[in-house]
């Protein structure tokens, strides 16, 4: 029976209270950015707990794999430029010749074109038809030599266009890895404090070194200004704690103060913590009345309690 009882008042306990922590209501969340592999290394961190001003550093991911890539990259564009240059050398070689053949091949046809304009019986039936022939034939070589030159001249135009694609794709190509390494490095977009960001999965605040997944929260930068509670609530003890409800807030760093707050935001849904256990949390924000009156500071603990209970 004694078990029982201390069971209830426990179960009861956790529902009529629960802890969160201090955080403007401006803030910057920074994240582990999309990489490649979903995960990322922490190369260095701003130190927790300064103040910092907008465009100040705040974290670095490790992008050594990024740096192989671009340099992958860089040589696959020179070796392209290169490759590119060569080939159109060629081609204009092949269309000067092209071009020299196609000027010859006129000569010719002017030449024999006077030739067999000369009448028959100046120079005899056989000549004449010989000349005649020369004709057709220089005729015939003109035309070919007019075709390979179009041709000639198309080659260059269509390389030329692949060539600019090519360089179009593959400087994009090395514009975005450029591009991801400089996201590696994340500023500051506002001016405030420094908190570190703690692990879902056990509970510790990131320090350089660490591994998270894309997308996982790293630390926050946090003004003093218009300041809120963020706490996380048992699936259990959630319909308990509505929209609207009232609460009374006290803080561990400042033991003679308590403010009255309200319960302005429920997420829609829950996801495990490890380090609290078994189970899902909803995270909930909670606003303050005279915050502003009151030395909070980002990152402090606090213990709120349900109105009433």
């Amino acid at each position: 029976m004694k078990k029982l009882l201390i069971l209830f008042l426990a179960t009861t306990c956790q529902a009529e209270m629960f802890t969160g922590i201090v955080e403007s209501s401006e803030t910057q969340v920074v994240s582990m950015p999309q990489i490649r592999g979903m995960q990322g290394k922490i190369s260095e961190m701003a130190e927790e707990g300064i103040f910092v001003n907008k465009g100040d550093f705040l974290l670095r991911i490790d992008g050594s794999e990024i740096d192989n890539t671009i340099e992958t990259k860089t040589e696959q564009l020179d070796v392209f430029k290169a490759s590119s240059k060569r080939d159109m050398i060629q081609i204009d070689i092949e269309l000067n010749d092209a071009n020299l053949a196609f000027q010859k091949a006129k000569v010719s046809r002017k030449v024999a074109q006077l030739k067999a304009d000369v009448p028959v019986s100046f120079i005899g039936e056989l000549e004449y038809k010989e000349r005649q022939l020369s004709l057709k034939k220089s005729i015939k070589s003109l035309q070919e030599a007019e075709l390979k030159l179009k041709a000639t001249e198309q080659k260059k135009q269509d390389k030329t266009e692949e060539i600019k694609l090519g360089l179009e794709q593959k400087q994009r190509d090395l514009d975005y890895w450029e591009n991801q390494l400089e996201n590696m490095t994340i500023l500051a977009n506002q001016s405030g404090y420094v908190i570190y960001a703690s692990h879902p999965w056990n509970g510790n605040k990131y320090q350089a070194g660490d591994q998270a997944n894309t997308g996982m929260e790293i630390l926050k930068v946090s003004k003093k200004q218009n300041m809120k509670i963020i706490a996380w609530v048992n699936a259990i003890d959630i319909p308990q704690v509505t929209n609207d409800k009232t609460v009374k807030v006290s803080f561990d760093a400042l033991p003679n103060t308590e403010l009255n707050g309200e319960i302005t935001k429920i997420s829609s849904g829950g996801r495990d913590k490890k380090d609290w256990g078994n189970g899902l949390y909803y995270e909930i924000e909670i606003s303050l009345k005279d915050s502003d009156n009151v030395p909070l500071l980002p990152g402090m603990s606090a213990l709120i309690k349900l109105t009433g209970a």
